[in-house]
């Protein structure tokens, strides 16, 4: 071996930590470029490269990577390793950088393999280690845990399958950021899959979208020098996705970015010129003042008379879809509304729009679709100084036409560079889209997750309640797998409350519920109580001051543990998982022959967002419907 090389693996062995190994390539001296040596441990498994390799190399030597640990046996429940989340690390001599695509490390730094998180389990570590060995003579296994009654080979070690299916019951034990290291193989085909151009990835709640995604990200950061852009359009998860692809993939650093579409685009704008204008507060004035003006004086008042449904028709199905003339809404399929609007009513509408638009313009302010719109003629109109490799948009139910149009145009139709996260049965907004009316081609580039990893039976049977009798869109003109029709994974039947009750006694209920979430070991860390409404938040807000209960809101939650309950609203909770969930639903029955169909459209979303709130648990749910 070259001194470098000796010197850090005699030195990996001579400061070996509990539960590492080290599998050494025998024959060093050999013409193809192969790992060296593979260190594996709690911190993942890294593979250890001791000479310079190109890029087309460093390819090769991946798919060899790939190929020694793909498939490993997972027993029962069919969980496999996913090799794409081997480190490849270059050893460089000491006062040397590395070319940025790979991890580098040199004899001063190479104890800083053993610093990161856990990704496996230790014993689980070393059984992968020795059935790596077994299939390949070309490595030699060392261990590095000095405290091991047994040789690596010991006839008591267990079975690889059998590694699997305890790694399996560890992670459905811990929140998402644990899924590290195995996948279920539907999970794992995807990440290295090859598209020509966008993809979409789709599935009922909890079947691992989002892991999924992230994985996928890695796979590409390690096989291009672009950047990469996690994007949503709910404002916090981002954070969370951060920390977590931070544990998969430490050594892509800067070129990784998570943040909303807005803040990007915001970003964006400054960097060419045009300041962030973005006034919500001054939109909401604007728009109640438009609809004194025009609104309220016509027909739309009759049709709802909650100027809500009005903005939201604005927002989602005007501006959101970039609409600029009277006649392309008046043709619009108004996809994700109950019933039709009238031309006059139309006309109505359109009115209403041009009044808050002039109001706006006077002003000098933009809202949250103007600042979607101003970025993406931006990218149209000047390319972006540096490229990106990959956007993925998670939640992309959520996402406007333009937001979808702007994430688009960043990386176009290039292959594997455009990932499109979500599903249909999760949308919290109003208004609905295909994929065409943005422009995005994805025929034959789609894939559907059908096992549920995280509810219990009986969560998993009271959201099923909430279904309802119609067609889940998959987002591009076919129907959607459902919750119910999905397959679980977990085992156990879980709790799942309905509470029926007045105002005066909500609050003694949920103060009832966290005492009950206590005794039965969930820590308030893994609890969250979830509202629709700022203004409902606010209230539990107080009541849980009074309790001296400490809580985090959603808001600023980036998914650091913390002995804190979490508390929020729907559309912050989006994306995320609990132990237990808590959702206070304050509900206003109406006779039923007094039902708009603008009121239904409100009801089916007020209805997706309890089936989202309580798909965020895990093991426990109450739904504590307010009756008024």
């Amino acid at each position: 071996m070259s001194p470098r090389q000796r010197n850090v693996l005699v030195g990996l062995l001579a400061e070996g930590r509990q539960g590492w190994c080290l599998l050494v390539r025998r024959g060093q001296q050999t013409t193809t470029k192969s790992v060296d040596a593979y260190l594996i441990g709690p911190g993942g498994v890294f593979g250890l490269m001791f000479s310079d390799v190109s890029p087309d190399e460093m390819s090769k030597v991946m798919g060899r990577s790939a190929l020694l640990f793909a498939d490993l046996d997972v027993g029962q429940h069919r969980n496999v390793f996913v090799p794409e989340t081997i480190e490849h690390v270059v050893v460089v001599a000491p006062h040397t950088r590395g070319d940025g695509r790979h991890r580098a490390v040199s004899e001063l730094t190479y104890r800083t393999l053993f610093d990161g998180g856990n990704r496996l389990e230790r014993g689980a570590a070393a059984r992968i280690a020795d059935a790596v060995s077994k299939r390949s003579p070309d490595y030699a296994l060392l261990s590095l845990d000095r405290s091991a009654s047994t040789g690596p080979h010991d006839a008591a070690m267990i079975e690889t399958a059998d590694i699997h299916d305890q790694q399996r019951e560890h992670a459905l034990t811990r929140p998402f950021p644990s899924w590290m290291s195995f996948l279920d193989p539907a999970q794992q085909a995807l990440v290295a899959r090859n598209y020509n151009g966008p993809a979409r990835i789709a599935g009922p709640a909890g079947t691992g979208k989002t892991v999924v995604a992230l994985h996928r990200m890695a796979y590409r950061a390690r096989r291009t020098t672009g950047k990469l852009l996690f994007t949503t359009f709910v404002r916090n998860l981002p954070r969370c996705q951060q920390q977590a692809f931070a544990q998969l993939a430490p050594e892509i650093g800067d070129r990784a970015e998570f943040k909303s579409l807005h803040s990007w685009a915001g970003e964006l704008l400054g960097m060419r010129g045009q300041p962030d204008r973005m006034d919500m507060t001054a939109a909401d004035n604007a728009f109640n003042r438009a609809w004194s003006r025009v609104g309220r004086r016509g027909p739309l008042p009759e049709i709802e008379s909650d100027n809500r449904y009005w903005r939201e028709e604005v927002d989602r199905l005007i501006k959101g879809r970039g609409l600029t003339a009277f006649e392309e809404y008046a043709r619009l399929d108004r996809r994700g509304r109950n019933g039709t609007l009238r031309r006059s009513a139309r006309e109505a509408v359109w009115a209403l729009y041009e009044e808050y638009e002039g109001l706006r313009k006077e002003a000098g302010f933009l809202d949250a679709n103007d600042l979607i719109s101003a970025a993406l003629r931006e990218v149209r109109a000047e390319p972006l100084g540096e490229r990106y490799d990959m956007v993925v948009v998670d939640e992309v139910q959520d996402m406007t036409v333009m937001g979808l149009r702007l994430a688009h145009a960043i990386v176009e139709d290039a292959p594997n560079a455009l990932l499109l996260v979500g599903d249909g049965q999760q949308q919290v907004y109003a208004g609905g889209w295909r994929l065409s009316d943005a422009g995005i081609p994805i025929v034959g580039r789609g894939a559907i997750l059908e096992v549920n990893y995280r509810n219990q039976d009986a969560i998993l049977e009271l959201a099923a309640s909430l279904e309802g009798k119609g067609v889940v869109d998959d987002l591009d003109g076919e129907a959607a797998i459902t919750l119910s029709r999905s397959k679980t994974a977990l085992r156990g039947g879980g709790v799942a409350e309905t509470w029926h009750g007045d105002n005066d006694e909500v609050e003694r209920q949920v103060r009832l519920q966290l005492d009950r979430i206590k005794e039965r070991g969930i820590p308030l860390s893994a609890t969250a109580l979830i509202t629709r409404t700022n203004h409902e938040a606010d209230r539990f807000r107080s009541a849980l001051r009074r309790w001296k209960v400490p809580f985090r809101n959603l808001e600023d939650y980036d998914c650091t543990e913390e002995e804190k309950l979490k508390i929020g609203t729907v559309y912050r909770a989006k994306g995320l998982d609990f132990r237990a969930i808590l959702h206070p639903f304050f509900s206003k029955s109406q006779p039923e022959e007094e039902v708009s169909d603008a009121r239904r459209d409100r009801e089916r979303l007020s209805v997706n967002q309890r089936f989202v709130a309580i798909t965020r648990a895990r093991d426990y749910v109450w739904l504590g419907v307010v009756e008024d």
